[in-house]
C-alpha cells in the first residue's frame, strides 16, 4: 500500500515538476515569436515613399543607422553608391564620412526611400536613398569625388543616373577618389594596389621637386656668390681707380709745389744776386774814399793811408776800382 501511495506521489510531482519548468519555456517561445512577427511588422518598406528618420549612428560614408519614428533602428546602406572602407582606412574614407555627417547633421529633414528592387543586402542592411533637406546624399557624395556608383542587377535604378551625372562630373575635375589612377573601379571596388603605386609616384614626385628645389637654391647660391664676387671686384677697382687719381693728383700737387718752390728760390736768387750787384756796383754819385796813391775806392777808411772823401764819378775818372773789402 506504502509503496503503491509512494510511486502516485513522484508520478504527481513529476508532472508538477513538468507543468512549472516546461510552461515558461513555451510561453517565452511564444513571445519571442510574438516580438519577431511585432519587429518585422514595424518595418513599412514601400517603395518610391520617403520616410522621415532621425540619425542614430554614423558607420561608414556609405552606411548609417537610423531610428524610424516608431523607435526602430536600422542600418541603412546607401542604394548605387560606394565610398572608400573606413575600417581599412582608405584613401578619402574619413572625408566621405565626415561629409555625410555634413549633410546629416546640418538637414532640418532626414528622409529615406526604398527602390522597387531589393530590400535588403547580404548584410541584412536596408538600401535605401537617403535625402537631407530634399537633395539626395548619394548624388552630393558621387559629385564631390567622395565615393563612385555602383551598379545593380536589380530593380534598384530610380536615380541611377542622376547620381552617374554627378559622378562624371568629378571624374572630369579628377576630384578626391579619381585623382588617383586606377583607384576606383566601377563594378570592382577601390583598388588598394593603385594607392600604392599613388603613393609611390607621390613619394617620387616629392623626391624630385626636392632635389629640384635644391638645385635652384645652389643654383641660386652660385649667382649670388657670383654677383658678390663681381661686386667686390668692381669695388675694388673703384678704389683703385680712386686711389691711382689721388695719387697722381698728389704727385702733380707736389711736383707744381715744387716747381712753385724752385721758381720762388730762382727768383729769390736772382733777386739776391741782383742784390749783391747793386751792393757790390755803388749807385753813380754816391760818396767814396780815396788815397792819394791807391787804385782803389773804398766806402770807409778801409787800412792805413789818407782817405779824403770823393764821388764815385770821380773816383772812376781817376781809374780807380772798387774795393773788393768794402764791396
Amino acid at each position: 500500500m506504502k509503496k503503491q501511495i509512494g510511486v502516485k506521489l513522484g508520478v504527481t510531482f513529476a508532472l508538477l515538476f513538468s507543468f512549472l519548468f516546461s510552461t515558461p519555456t513555451l510561453q517565452y517561445q511564444v513571445e519571442a515569436a510574438k516580438a519577431k512577427t511585432e519587429e518585422k511588422a514595424k518595418i513599412k518598406r514601400v517603395a518610391n515613399k520617403k520616410v522621415t528618420v532621425k540619425v542614430k549612428k554614423y558607420i561608414d560614408g556609405d552606411t548609417t543607422r537610423f531610428k524610424l519614428k516608431n523607435g526602430k533602428n536600422v542600418t541603412a546602406k546607401y542604394l548605387l553608391i560606394d565610398t572608400p572602407d573606413l575600417k581599412k582606412e582608405s584613401p578619402y574614407a574619413k572625408e566621405a564620412i565626415t561629409r555625410t555627417k555634413e549633410l546629416l547633421k546640418n538637414a532640418k529633414k532626414i528622409q529615406i526611400e526604398y527602390d522597387k528592387g531589393k530590400e535588403r543586402d547580404n548584410k541584412k542592411r536596408e538600401l535605401v536613398y537617403v535625402w537631407a533637406d530634399g537633395k539626395l546624399v548619394q548624388e552630393t557624395l558621387a559629385g564631390e569625388g567622395l565615393g563612385m556608383v555602383r551598379s545593380t542587377k536589380s530593380k534598384n535604378t530610380k536615380y541611377q543616373e542622376k547620381i552617374k551625372k554627378a559622378e562624371q562630373q568629378a571624374k572630369d575635375r579628377k576630384q578626391n577618389i579619381w585623382s588617383i589612377e586606377n583607384y576606383a573601379q566601377a563594378d570592382k571596388g577601390y583598388n588598394q594596389a593603385a594607392v600604392t603605386a599613388h603613393l609611390k609616384a607621390l613619394e617620387e614626385e616629392v623626391a624630385a621637386q626636392a632635389a629640384e628645389e635644391e638645385r635652384l637654391q645652389k643654383e641660386q647660391a652660385a649667382k649670388e656668390a657670383e654677383e658678390k664676387r663681381a661686386a667686390e671686384q668692381a669695388e675694388a677697382a673703384r678704389k683703385a681707380e680712386e686711389k691711382r687719381i689721388a695719387e697722381e693728383a698728389a704727385a702733380a700737387k707736389k711736383a707744381e709745389e715744387q716747381r712753385i718752390a724752385q721758381e720762388a728760390a730762382a727768383q729769390a736768387q736772382a733777386e739776391e744776386a741782383a742784390r749783391a750787384q747793386q751792393a757790390a756796383e755803388p749807385a753813380q754819385g754816391q760818396t767814396v774814399y780815396v788815397t792819394p796813391t791807391g787804385s782803389k775806392y773804398h766806402t770807409h777808411k778801409c787800412g792805413n793811408g789818407t782817405y779824403s772823401p770823393a764821388t764815385l764819378e770821380e773816383a772812376q775818372a781817376r781809374g780807380l776800382t772798387a774795393c773788393a773789402k768794402c764791396y
